[in-house]
């Protein structure tokens, strides 16, 4: 299992400034790495929206219960609360989802409240069986998030009676590069490795763009489940679910699935 990556070729298609520790990890295992970023972060810097952001930093000390759905959302949601809270209020109880999202808030000195039943890698669907998120009646909660995405948090927090807002602090977009990039690439890779959702649709509007339909046909690894179920639905033969998004759980995943072939 440990030398299964060795010479393999893996196309990569994390944002630009998150792919190197994923690279790195694999670069170590013996694969040979492309990287073709597939989704990009643009925080929101003016506009409505900002002035909507700074409201509700400034609230934030009225908020109960805080959520945060992934790294990027940690990176910029903390940097604009300690814009404006240099000491965190003591009310809010924190919340992450998934392993990277946890590691990114404990790393700003920030807890998240788990269980014992439940590990850190938590997904939305596990997060809200935790006992604190059941009784919320009146309780104001904030989701920091970007623009879009699920909104099964915010419906099933709202349906158990709670005040529910999202925080959005960023836009997720296709990066220009990334057709063109695409339409260079000339090799078949062994695996591709997705690590969301959004960035998993841009990749399959890009192959159907340039004309790169044997890239369906590739191995794909997703985060989780629901990921790999989306995978099937845009057209990729074979899609297999990490235990989450963590470079580890990936890295689990590639090489199970490799070592089959």
């Amino acid at each position: 299992m440990n030398n299964v990556l060795q010479g393999k070729r893996i196309l990569i298609t994390r944002p630009e400034h998150q792919c190197g520790d994923w690279l790195a990890l694999l670069q170590s295992a013996g694969a040979r790495v492309d990287s073709i970023p597939m989704l990009a972060i643009e925080p929101i810097e003016k506009g409505p929206g900002w002035q909507v952001l700074k409201a509700q930093v400034l609230d934030f000390d009225q908020v109960d219960h805080a959520i945060f759905v992934s790294r990027n959302a940690v990176q910029l949601g903390c940097d604009w609360l300690e814009d404006y809270w240099p000491q965190l209020p003591q009310g809010p109880r924190y919340y992450a989802i998934g392993a990277a999202t946890t590691s990114a808030l404990r790393s700003r000195g920030i807890e998240c409240v788990t269980s014992e039943s439940i590990p850190d890698t938590m997904d939305s669907e596990a997060l809200l069986s935790l006992p604190s998120l059941q009784n919320v009646t009146g309780q104001r909660v904030l989701i920091f998030r970007g623009s879009g995405g699920r909104t099964l948090m915010g419906d099933t927090l709202r349906a158990r009676g709670a005040r529910v807002d999202y925080c959005e602090l960023y836009r997720r977009v296709l990066p220009a590069d990334a057709l063109p990039q695409l339409q260079q690439y000339n090799v078949q890779p062994d695996a591709i490795s997705v690590h969301s959702g959004e960035t998993l649709t841009n990749l399959a509007h890009c192959i159907q763009q340039a004309t790169r339909p044997a890239l369906f046909g590739v191995p794909v690894v997703c985060p989780s489940v629901r990921v790999a179920g989306l995978a099937g639905e845009l057209g990729f033969q074979r899609a297999t679910a990490a235990r989450n998004a963590g470079d580890a759980a990936m890295l689990a995943a590639l090489q199970a699935l490799l070592a089959n072939d």
